[in-house]
């Protein structure tokens, strides 16, 4: 059991079942169609964007905290793609997505641009790939 899946065995939702509140903000401007989410977690961000009509397939190395996610989308009467991996070793595919979300994708810095060099070959042309994350700064937070 990784350390993302011990967080997310409790029965409680870490972080609430309500979707990020930039996501929320921004949520208009994505691509309608086929949407990646990574590090997805327990699946509240996917669950609201699948609500809009989007074909989301949610992404985390968590394979607890996407059972949540599935049973956070039946709740609430959507549909959710599920994949199970290390977002490192993560292949998006070539021209597959419409829109990619990243909302504070926690991995090492190396890692983390790697990946965004392969999700933006992933991209449809015209796609839009959105990220929200922190800044060195937050570490002094204890978080981030």
């Amino acid at each position: 059991m990784n350390s993302w899946d011990e967080r997310y065995s409790a029965s409680e939702y870490v972080y609430g079942t309500e979707p990020n509140g930039f996501l929320v903000q921004v949520a208009d401007r994505l691509r309608p169609g086929d949407l990646l989410s990574l590090a997805e977690g327990e699946g509240r961000n996917a669950v609201y964007l699948a609500g809009l009509g989007h074909r989301v397939s949610a992404v985390d190395s968590s394979a607890v905290g996407l059972a949540k996610a599935r049973e956070l989308a039946a709740r609430k009467g959507v549909r959710l793609e599920t994949t199970c991996g290390d977002l490192a070793e993560y292949d998006p595919g070539q021209d597959r997505w419409d829109s990619v979300v990243s909302i504070f994708c926690h991995l090492p810095g190396a890692v983390r641009a790697d990946l965004y060099r392969r999700v933006c070959s992933g991209l449809r042309s015209g796609g839009l790939l959105v990220i929200e994350a922190y800044t060195p700064a937050q570490l002094a937070h204890g978080t981030g």
